[in-house]
């Protein structure tokens, strides 16, 4: 052999072992297009000098009447938080509540101001009214004679104008007193600090023996009963809802699970995350809701409808996409395993609602089918399946499956 032969040689070697081995290769992805039919009528994996079978576990495929819905986080926000300030000067002589403390509306007393200065300006103000009074009563006294001379024609007219010029003065004089009376019997009541709405204490600003101006701020205060939960809606989804509709808001930290109604859409989107802030109005009568804590709005996007559900460890992810390994019937003492490529449409519970692939030979996925949810990743088409005896369960009225069990995201394939 001369030297060019040997040189050929290796490179003819390698080409043979590469066709041999592609060929292989196209004999495996053609089988695993044919489905149940096909092997079925090639009589099925042989019985003597076959591959075994692979043990499996495997679980049903059910129909569910659901609706899709997407997670959205969000944050509790309060109704009402508002600075309750001085009305009135003074010192404070007592402040009852403490950072944390539920008020009621009108009952509960924030701080107590010291209301001696303001009883000593009302006083001075009763003063100031009774004096006010007598002078109207003289003026008016002195009225009523003139008018009576001057009807006998001892009294000049200028006389009278001017007795009815003082009365009406002294009428403005005693208004004015009883207006400082009203104002400063007001100080007195509002010495005492008291709650506007039911809520509870944020935080304490002042404290007590400061002296307070009116304006000055006392306590920060939030309502309670009634909470919001703020989520950032994307625009794809905005036009999904309206006012009023029920949206289920889960709060995990509380372990909570309620159903309130949107109050709000904001008309206008965050520039940077393009979301629309949406209101879901929230009951709490046993005050468990905490404004700042997160929570997940669970939005529903589709009508009910009926979809096809498998357990979530029946779906195999590869850089194609995704496929459900299911059992069928061959006409061979065991059933063999075949790959039906699906669309993950969201997750509900421990389930995938799917929907199979247009171009399958046939609807494999059907009420019932037994689909493999452990050992999947050594099966290839046709393989022999040895199936446990019970299979997992499906859904139940104790155990439902419902539209936000769990996380209704749509999951990412792996790389």
């Amino acid at each position: 052999m001369n030297q060019s032969s040997r040189l050929l040689w290796p490179a003819t070697g390698v080409g043979l072992l590469a066709g041999l081995v592609f060929g292989v290769l196209g004999t495996l992805v053609v089988s695993s297009s044919d489905g149940p039919d096909a092997a079925e009528e090639s009589g099925g994996p042989p019985e003597q000098g076959g591959p075994p079978p692979a043990s499996v576990n495997v679980g049903p495929v059910v129909i569910q009447t659901l609706q899709h819905r997407v997670p959205v986080i969000g944050r509790l926000q309060e109704l009402r938080r508002v600075t309750v300030t001085a009305e009135t000067e003074g010192k404070i002589t007592r402040m009852p509540v403490e950072e944390g403390d539920l008020v009621t509306g009108g009952e509960t007393m924030l701080a107590q101001i010291d209301d001696v200065w303001a009883n000593l300006r009302l006083d001075a103000a009763r003063a100031q009214v009774a004096v006010a009074e007598a002078d109207l009563k003289q003026s008016q006294t002195d009225l009523e004679q003139l008018e009576q001379l001057r009807a006998a024609g001892s009294a000049r007219a200028k006389e009278v104008d001017d007795a009815r010029t003082l009365v009406a003065g002294n009428l403005a004089r005693l208004n004015a007193a009883a207006a400082e009376r009203d104002r400063a019997s007001l100080e007195t009541q509002r010495a005492a600090i008291m709650a506007p709405f039911d809520g509870a204490v944020s935080r304490k600003i002042a404290e007590v023996g400061q002296w307070l101006s009116p304006g000055d701020p006392v306590i920060e205060m939030v309502s309670t009963g009634q909470i919001d939960a703020v989520i950032d809606v994307p625009e794809r989804y905005v036009q999904r809802f309206s006012l009023g509709d029920p949206v289920e808001v889960v709060i995990e930290v509380v372990d909570e699970r309620i159903v309130g109604r949107v109050i709000s859409v904001r008309p206008d989107a965050s520039e940077a995350s393009r979301t629309f802030p949406v209101k879901i109005r929230l009951d709490d009568p046993d005050i468990r809701l905490r404004p700042g804590m997160s929570v997940v709005a669970h939005l529903p996007i589709t009508r009910e409808a009926e979809f096809v559900t498998v357990p979530r460890d029946a779906v195999l992810y590869s850089p194609g996409g995704a496929a459900v390994w299911y059992a069928a019937e061959v006409g061979q003492p065991l059933p063999a395993a075949f790959a039906e490529p699906v669309k993950v449409i969201f997750g509900v519970g421990d389930r995938y609602a799917v929907e199979p692939l247009p171009g399958a030979p046939r609807p494999a996925l059907t009420a019932g089918t037994l689909v493999v949810t452990e050992g999947a990743e050594r099966l290839f088409p046709s393989r022999p399946l040895q199936l446990p005896a019970e299979p997992d369960a499906e859904p139940t009225a104790d155990n439902p499956a419902r539209p936000a069990d769990v996380s209704d995201t749509t999951p990412e394939p792996d790389a």
